[in-house]
């Protein structure tokens, strides 16, 4: 071979040495023209980008713009803006009226998304600081000029610029991409680790351009003392006389390619081109290796670096409850448009009538005015009043839920492996629940199933087989092996020439560790193993220079070993595509050889003959799960490598698809190949395999797996990890290239046929696929067939397939069955990562093959036996929690939405509120805590019981605990629940004489606490398991809701008609009852509910639960001490997510029988590489890692164990009590209940029964109320007295003994002070004496011309409540009234009001005592306790309140003489007025209708009680069994049976016409997810999906 090849010669460098004349690019102006050394041009480099790093998102000035909108890109966030902005809209313009304040929902929305801003800002400070700590880490430059022509300058990264000369020493990173152009190895090859860069942990070999290597590194440089490494010193020197320019490609993200030539100008010589590659540009964020120093020139520098290009984040999965979130979030709007377009019919239809009471549109304003018309202005205001049916808290608080599931995940120490230090791993926190809903995983076989361990266990060589399986390590046969080659000259040449290949043909590196021991660098674990099984059979491969390889053979019957020299003139690599490698290599005799290796299916089809007794072999060493490779040569003749050599040169130096022209080139030397023979690698199983998969399969979760191996070696795993078995029917599809669509169809057809015989016969299918016939379905675009076929068997194995297949039939899954399957892949390789991305759920394996598996996962584990924990438990556990999370947020906001709508019946249907705007606004928060830790901690089934019943998993599988009907019986639980608590409201407390409680604040405030106590009752109701940790949970609600009191009702300015409210709600004592019968209430009814659900309906996990022994679930008991099977860890590896880790960890994806390659690698230490570095020896750099992500995290401990939290609170092991409702506790709580209900009732109706009343009905209709006892009735035409107008005399005859004192109070009944436009008509600082009022403002809340003047005289105080005062007047002739009591208003409503400072001293002013003589005189103004108590409006469309109090005893019979002064004109609005005389009691006042209401609600528990203990005695249910047989795991929502999508949604088939389009999943019978007994006594199973 021609010298000119010699520089050529490099394993692992694609690189020529001589001119290339023929790689003139075109000149464009993307690419990059770098001038450097003597050469360089300052004003070159400044067209360029400096190296500054920038990983932050935002700057000060955009990061409010840039965040918000980021935030408003969440449908929530962006709901509750416009509603906020319809708020504002309605307060501040009159297009619309609204009863709620912009603020009170802007208000949680800002504080929400402010909190998610901080977090960024504070996760975009890191960025900044990690940005800063790399930009000023130090760097050596070489300069241009001084004394001696050249000096070394130290610079920061950041100053860095393109152009410059950089030196780095071994074990430093490199601060920009540059091109070598001399390094401390010998022939220019160094060595760089790419683990931070791509996840691979094998070593890369990178090469100087040989012109620039000879030009500054001269042979000769050390003749004098006997040769050596080159010098740093030297090399430096020559750079003063070197002219060179680099020509580079435009900025790319390719890691793997690059394209550029270097121009060097001689002197009297002219200039010369050699072409560059990617063996050619070391790469920012790796590290030199295994080299003592290296300088180059910088080509790009900061973001046009390839690390910037590709340091993009992986875009979040949208986990499924999301996605059903998000379309009950439709529904949910959908449903509040129908309750606001309902209401606003009912406003349309009742507003004639209401536009004609005086009170609320006095004479002369015609309606209440909005720019809208009414019909569509009025929809936006009940739309907005029933804004809050959308829970504002539902993303944040499923943020911490996710938060605290992940943190528990992580914490497990029973997915810890300890040899490892390798915890789990939580990447996407929003799709830990996702865990609980699989239902296919795809999973990849090396290193995964197996331990990617691999070991050389059999050959075959001459037709003849040698070693054996065995549990040891090593090869078996090396004693065979030397027994043939003694015995037989023939067998030892075919020994010899195979040994020859296995330690010849590879790129395996030999490195020394810090005791002097050889270990060998291999790319794949595969070709690792084959060396060192060569070593171990006297061929053994010491160290390779440049294009020399050295290996050491042993001599025979111990004689000394020789050492042969082998010069490789080419490499053609290893690609997922070829499935081989070969190495052109020049033996010690002067022979030229190819020596190839690779998959047998290639390699057979390269053969010139092979015999079939290598086939048997192949076929043999498949059947024992081994892993198959073959060897062969072809003997080259000179001629034949001159020429060949020439087009390889030319490859390697093109410019554009070098990469294909060196696939041909090297198909055309790799034929009529002699093959030697073949290779049986084992990879063991990890632990605990099989006993996952059975759990797995248990669990109705389908198993692909997807494996490079060839068919008969994936067919015997398959039945060793016991994902096939005898018993199944097993069949096979393969079709190789070319194959017609007619008979792939027919092959299809033929296998679904065979597939549903089987079923039919209860057997089930599996299928095995190859890559071949893959290719060919997805060609011939038959993918719904194919897909059809595969749902029908319980297991699929794909075998030969490529990264890029695996990633296909994923999406394959994912987007062709209907409803859409969450599926999971799991792998542990860089050719796992388009299927682990493809899948919903993906799951990295910490093992041998690099971090690129685990980088691009949304969880990680150490080893696959820790699968069956993290979806079984975790995943299951998760899932239950958030759709109770879930649920619940909808329910107790759909609750409070129903109590509003109730509410505008009784409020004229004018949008008022029930509730006071900043209580309403609270209860989110206040009901934010409970729920959470029920997010956190609820568990229905201990741990081991969850794994030993796998069939629980169902459940999150075919969601059946968030579907459409839970969303139905969520709503109508909703409805009951506010039913019950509008109708107590209603029905007890309506016509009550609370007095001072029945004001529109207080009596709203009292609503709401009971809503509250109800709201957090139900938490309790639907958590399973109370430990400490909820109960605090739970008293941070009620602490938080008293101390949102106690501070809102304290701060006057903040509401004036909320001051005090506490203290005046709980001084009534009917407010106490409320607050123990509305919960109580609605506790029985969800239990006898629950109980019903039980026992008529039960769904599959409570059938599941009760076949459950439950010995082992004692209350408290905390998860014991792992078991033997939970601490089995596996082989030690390379430690995984520990600190510092990824910079010693390296790898690549090379791997004969594995497509795509498994890339792996050891932990090695420095390599000791002579060089002298003296240089530079003064000037150390700083070198943190230059990853954004690892510079992010900051500097860590050495080596710190990463074991997690052994606390009770990490393992979630806390203390707990179960709560679960049983016939016998439900009859205990039903009795225990009816009993305190019905002497609540006793005890009220007695203390109705003592009160003595008169009602005198002197205007309208009566309205009579159930409390009768005692009472007695007047409504008859009164006397009307001669000497006045409006008033007449009643003459009463008390009934009983009235006994002091006695409270009059009044009654108006229709009377809508609770209309919202009457509400709000009331300017408090008048009413408070506040001067300096602006007319604008006095303008904008007195709207109408009445209420604000009044003939040219200014109204004060102005308002519709004002100008509508009560002022009919009351004389009892026989006794004193005492109309100014201090009993007919709180002191601290009473002392809020004051006269202005200017009181009758302001011209041109209409005072309330000239309007109202008889409410309130001059003296007193505003200061008239009737005005007081008047101007609190009613909560109800009726005021009633009190007039005076009578101090002295009235007797029975006595004639009472009552004079009415008739002046409130109501009668013509259809309204009653009358006036009650009533003593008073504990309660307040008559009660009669509470009484009866408390009796019924106790007569219902019992009747709840009686109806448990019949159902239970006279016709029980068989635990473990549905009443009926239809409804046998009722209710559940299954893959069972599943559609394939429609064409356009799954993957394209315009070939494909008369597809079945309905087909079962996992063979469609009963006993895929049921066992045997249970199959015959249920039916398949329909789906009822939601989402």
């Amino acid at each position: 071979v021609p010298i000119r090849f010699k520089h050529a010669r490099r394993a692992g460098c694609a690189m020529a040495a001589s001119p290339a004349a023929n790689t003139d690019m075109a000149a464009t102006s993307a690419w990059r023209e770098v001038p450097f050394a003597a050469s360089y041009d300052p004003s070159a480099a400044k067209r360029f980008i400096g190296n500054r790093i920038k990983t932050s998102k935002y700057t000060v000035v955009t990061f409010v713009p840039k965040n918000l909108f980021e935030q408003l890109q969440k449908a929530a966030n962006a709901y509750f803006m416009v509603i906020s902005f319809l708020m504002f809209l309605g307060r501040q313009t009159g297009l619309f009226a609204t009863s709620v304040q912009w603020i009170t929902t802007f208000g949680p929305l800002l504080l929400m998304m402010s909190a998610s801003g901080v977090l960024a800002a504070f996760d975009d400070y890191r960025r900044h600081r990690a940005d800063q700590r790399t930009d000023k880490q130090k760097a050596r430059a070489i300069r241009m000029g001084g004394k001696h022509s050249v000096y070394l300058d130290t610079v920061s990264w950041e100053d860095v610029r393109v152009g410059d000369i950089i030196v780095i020493k071994g074990e430093e990173d490199l601060p920009a991409d540059i091109v070598p152009l001399a390094c401390s190895g010998g022939d220019g090859v160094s060595y760089v680790s790419t683990a931070n860069l791509d996840g691979e942990t094998n070593l890369k070999i990178k090469c100087v351009p040989p012109a620039t290597q000879a030009l500054l590194c001269p042979e000769d440089h050390s003749a004098d003392d006997g040769g050596g490494p080159p010098l740093l010193n030297i090399a430096v020197d020559g750079l003063a006389a070197l002219q060179a320019v680099v020509d580079a490609e435009p900025p790319s993200k390719s890691i793997h390619t690059f394209v550029g030539s270097l121009r060097i100008n001689r002197d009297g010589s002219g200039s010369s081109k050699h072409a560059l590659n990617a063996d050619n540009l070391l790469l920012r964020g790796t590290q030199l290796k295994n080299t003592a120093w290296c300088f180059g020139v910088v080509v790009y520098a900061g973001q046009d670096t390839r690390m910037a290009r590709n340091s993009s984040k992986t875009p979040m999965k949208l986990a499924n409850l999301e996605r059903v979130v998000n379309r009950a979030m439709l529904i949910v709007l959908g449903t509040q448009a129908l309750l606001a377009l309902l209401s606003d019919i009912m406003y349309c239809l009742s507003q004639s009538t209401f536009w004609e009471y005086w009170y609320l549109f006095p004479e002369g304003t015609g309606k209440d005015s909005i720019l809208l018309p009414d019909w569509f202005g009025y929809w936006f205001t009940f739309f907005i009043l029933y804004s809050n049916l959308m829970p504002i808290s539902l993303y944040a608080a499923m943020e911490v839920c996710n938060f605290a599931q992940a943190y528990f995940i992580k914490s497990d120490l029973r997915m810890y492996d300890e040899p490892q230090d390798c915890p789990a791993i939580v990447r996407s926190t929003n799709l830990c629940h996702e865990l609980g809903q699989v239902s296919y995983i795809f999973s990849d076989k090396t290193g995964t199933l197996t331990q990617n361990v691999m070991d050389l266990k059999r050959v075959s060589i001459g037709n003849a087989m040698y070693g054996e399986v065995s549990e040891g390590r090593g090869f078996t046969g090396a004693r065979e092996l030397d027994r043939a080659m003694n015995d037989d000259a023939r067998s030892a040449d075919s020994i010899n020439a195979f040994l020859e290949i296995l330690a010849v043909a590879h790129t395996v590196m030999a490195t020394t560790d810090q005791w002097g021991n050889t270990k060998f660098e291999a790319e794949s674990p595969d070709e690792g193993a084959l060396v060192e099984a060569a070593r171990g059979m006297g061929w053994n491969f010491k160290n390779r220079a440049g294009q020399r390889l050295i290996v050491e053979v042993a001599g025979k019957n111990g004689a000394a070993a020789t050492s042969k020299e082998y010069h490789i003139l080419a490499v053609n690599a290893f690609n997922s595509t070829r499935k081989r490698m070969s190495v052109v290599v020049r033996a010690p005799s002067g022979e030229t050889w190819v020596l190839v290796k690779g998959a047998d299916n290639v390699m057979l089809q390269r053969a010139a003959s092979f015999s079939k007794e290598i086939e048997s072999h192949l076929m043999e060493f498949a059947q024992e799960g081994l892993r198959t490779l073959v060897l062969a040569r072809r003997k080259l003749s000179a001629e034949e490598v001159e020429a060949w050599h020439a087009d390889f040169e030319s490859a390697q130096t093109s410019q554009t698809e070098r990469d294909a022209m060196l696939a041909d080139v090297a198909e055309r030397i790799e034929v009529n190949l002699e093959i030697v023979g073949a290779t049986a690698i084992e990879d063991k199983l990890q632990d605990e395999v099989a006993s996952t998969i059975v759990r797995l399969r248990s669990a109705g979760i389908k198993l692909w797996v997807l494996t490079g191996d060839k068919l008969e070696t994936a067919r015997n795993i398959g039945f060793s990890t016991k994902v096939l078995s005898d018993k199944m029917e097993i069949a096979v599809l393969d079709a190789p290239w070319g194959v017609e669509l007619d008979t792939l169809r027919k092959e299809l057809v033929e296998l679904r046929e065979r597939t549903e015989a089987a079923i039919a016969k209860d057997v089930e299918a599996a299928l095995m696929v190859t890559g071949s016939a893959l290719e060919q379905i997805d060609h011939l675009a038959l993918n719904r067939s194919f897909l059809e076929v595969a749902m029908q068997c319980k297991v699929v194995i794909a075998c030969r397939v490529s990264p890029l297949q695996k990633a296909w039939m994923v999406k394959l899954v994912r987007t062709g069955i209907s409803p859409q399957p969450v599926t999971l892949s799991i792998g542990d390789g860089a050719n796992d990562v388009p299927m682990i991305q493809e899948a919903q759920v993906g799951v990295g394996i910490c093992g041998r093959e690099g971090r690129q598996a685990v980088n691009a996962a949304d969880f990680a584990i150490a080893q696959f036996q820790f699968l069956q924990r993290l979806l079984l438990v975790h995943g299951r556990l998760n899932y239950r929690r958030m759709c109770k999370f879930i649920l619940y947020s909808f329910w107790k906001n759909a609750v409070l939405t129903l109590l509003l709508f109730y509410y505008t019946f009784i409020s004229g249907f004018s949008g008022t509120s029930m509730f006071d705007g900043m209580v309403w606004t609270s209860f989110n928060v206040i009901l934010f805590f409970p729920i959470i830790a029920t997010g956190m901690f609820d568990r229905d089934v201990p741990d081991h019981q969850a794994l030993d019943n796998a069939k629980l998993y169902q459940n999150g599988r075919r969601g059946l605990d968030l579907n459409l009907v839970r969303m139905v019986e969520m709503l109508l639980s909703a409805f009951v629940h506010s039913l019950i608590l509008f109708m107590v409201m209603m029905l007890a407390f309506s016509s009550m004489d609370t007095v001072h409680a029945n004001d529109y604040s207080t009596f709203g405030t009292s609503v709401f606490t009971w809503l509250i106590f109800a709201m957090n009752y139900r938490v309790v109701f639907v958590t399973s398991t109370i430990n400490s940790a909820f109960i605090a949970a739970l008293g941070m609600s009620f602490l938080t809701y008293l101390l949102f009191l106690g501070v809102y009702c304290r701060v006057q300015w903040l509401s004036p008609w909320m001051y005090n409210v506490d203290i005046e709600m709980v001084q009534e004592p009917l407010f106490w009852i409320g607050l123990f019968a509305v919960p109580a209430l609605a506790i029985m009814v969800d239990s006898f509910k629950a109980f019903l659900i039980l026992e008529f309906m039960p769904d599959r996990r409570e059938l599941a639960l009760e076949r459950v022994s439950l010995k082992e679930a004692q209350p408290g008991k905390p998860i014991g001490p792992m078991r033997a099977e939970d601490s089995k860890m596996s082989l030690p590896c390379s430690p995984c997510s520990r600190a510092g880790a990824v910079r010693n960890l390296v790898g690549s994806a090379f791997a004969f029988d594995h497509p795509g390659g498994s890339a792996r690698r050891t932990n090695f230490s420095r390599h000791p590489t002579a060089g002298d570095t003296s240089l530079v020896d003064g000037r150390p750099a700083e070198q943190p890692s230059a990853a954004p992500g690892d510079a992010e995290r900051g500097p860590s401990p050495p080596e710190a164990s990463r074991r997690p939290n052994p606390s009770r609170f990490s393992q979630q092991a806390l203390p707990y009590r179960h709560n679960q409702v049983t016939a016998r506790g439900l009859v205990k709580a039903a009795i225990a209940t009816g009993v305190a209900l019905m002497v609540l009732g006793i005890v009220v109706l007695i203390e109705s029964g003592g009160i003595s009343q008169v009602t005198i009905q002197y205007a309208g209709e009566p309205r009579r109320y159930l409390d009768s006892a005692r009472n007695e009735w007047h409504y008859k035409p009164c006397r009307v007295l001669p000497d006045a107008v409006n008033s007449c005399v009643f003459d009463v005859v008390l009934p009983a003994d009235f006994v002091p004192p006695i409270v009059v109070t009044y009654e108006v009944a229709p009377f809508y002070q609770n209309y919202y436009s009457y509400q709000q008509s009331v300017l408090f600082d008048q009413l408070a004496g506040a001067e300096g009022i602006e007319q604008s403002t006095i303008e904008s809340v007195c709207k109408t011309e009445p209420t604000r003047s009044v003939g040219g005289k200014a109204i004060y105080p102005c308002g519709l409540i004002a100008t509508s005062v009560f002022n009919d007047t009351f004389e009892f002739l026989q006794v004193g009234l005492d109309d100014d009591s201090p009993e007919l208003v709180w002191d601290n409503n009473f002392d809020q009001f004051k006269n202005p400072e200017d009181y009758l001293m302001r011209p041109n002013t209409s005072w309330l005592y000239e309007r109202y003589p008889m409410v309130t005189d001059r003296d007193s103004g505003v200061k008239s306790r009737r005005f007081v108590d008047w101007m609190f409006p009613s909560f109800f469309g009726h005021v009633r309140n009190m007039y005076g109090v009578i101090n002295q005893p009235l007797r029975k019979g006595q004639n009472l003489t009552v004079r009415v002064n008739s002046s409130f004109p109501v009668e013509a609005l259809g309204a009653g007025k009358r006036i009650v005389v009533s003593t008073r009691n504990g309660l307040g006042g008559r009660h009669s209708l509470l009484a009866y209401v408390l009796l019924a609600s106790g007569a219902a528990c019992f009747v709840m009680a009686v109806s448990v203990v019949v159902i239970r005695k006279t016709c029980p249910r068989r635990a473990g069994q549905a009443r009926f047989s239809w409804l046998n795991f009722s209710g559940s929502a299954s893959f069972e049976e599943s559609q394939v999508a429609p064409a356009d949604s799954a993957q394209p088939s315009p070939q494909e016409e008369g597809v079945a389009t309905i087909v079962r999943v996992g063979g469609g019978s009963p006993r895929d997810d049921r066992g045997d007994d249970e199959a015959a006594k249920a039916p398949t199973d329909h789906k009822a999906f939601w989402g």
